[in-house]
């Protein structure tokens, strides 16, 4: 898999699909990588280009210090994007990824052509009690702890299943290896972070998925996100899946991903402007 050095950090980087297909980005959660994307890789059709990195500090990519609050993640998704030489192309967000990709859709307009925001982190931001931010940081040293967490974010996810069992495993050594500074840092800047003003400037089109059996984000913050962005056309609601569907339904999560992203948006975009 390649590696590519920008001005702010070099990042590992999956791909999927032909070079001259659609492009498509896809930015995972926390304590997370783009080995989170690869059930979803694995359905797409080869004519979606579809990157997925792994952001700052997580997996292969350069694990500074500092850097992690979410408009500095913001700016990492932009430099990427100006390195990649991309105008124009289809965001897909998976929790906190999905306050990144707030941040960079306002902050970055006329750049995307659609926006799917997968189980988010709503627009207002999300404040974790001090006792929490203390399991986080106990996290980093405790195995046990790390891998329950990990669990409750794919609670439908099989793991009896060997191949289930093998991947599972693989996603927390993975979150084992993050940088130190990411196990709290991001959930302390997604309590100052709040953009639910600012998101009455997103009128792109964007879709919001959330899956029923979620423990993470409630369905009412998900309702909050719709009503703040105007672009928003509805709420998908996937039944019988929680908080990680392109790893606990990766098929079905494709097909709403694709029938939106390969939609004629014209007459939606008449509708935003009378």
């Amino acid at each position: 898999m390649p590696f590519l050095p920008t001005s702010r950090l070099q990042f590992y980087y999956r791909v999927h699909g032909h070079a001259d297909g659609l492009p498509m980005l896809l930015l995972h959660g926390s304590y997370a990588t783009s080995r989170w994307w690869e059930s979803l890789f694995a359905v797409l059709p080869d004519e979606i280009q579809a990157i997925a990195p792994d952001l700052r500090g997580c997996g292969q990519s350069d694990k500074p210090a500092t850097g992690y609050a979410i408009e500095e993640q913001a700016e990492d998704l932009a430099v990427l994007v100006k390195t990649l030489g991309w105008q124009g192309f289809d965001l897909v967000a998976h929790s906190s990824g999905g306050a990144i990709a707030l941040e960079f859709a306002i902050n970055h307009p006329g750049v995307l052509n659609t926006l799917t925001l997968v189980d988010s982190v709503p627009v207002e931001g999300v404040f974790t009690p001090i006792e929490m931010l203390l399991v986080l940081e106990e996290m980093k040293n405790n195995p046990t702890l790390l891998h329950q967490a990990i669990a409750a974010l794919m609670p439908t996810l099989d793991l009896d299943l060997s191949e289930n069992a093998v991947f599972f495993q693989q996603l927390v050594d993975d979150a084992q290896q993050m940088a130190p500074a990411a196990f709290t840092t991001i959930a302390e800047s997604l309590g100052r972070w709040n953009r639910f003003a600012e998101a009455k400037h997103l009128t792109l089109p964007t879709l919001i998925i959330w899956g029923d059996q979620d423990q993470i984000v409630e369905r009412d913050a998900t309702t909050r996100t719709l009503i703040a962005i105007p672009g928003a056309r509805n709420l998908e609601v996937l039944p019988g899946v929680g908080h990680s569907p392109m790893i606990e339904a990766p098929l079905l999560l494709a097909e709403r991903i694709l029938e939106f992203t390969t939609q004629d948006f014209s007459e939606f975009d008449s509708l935003l402007a009378a």
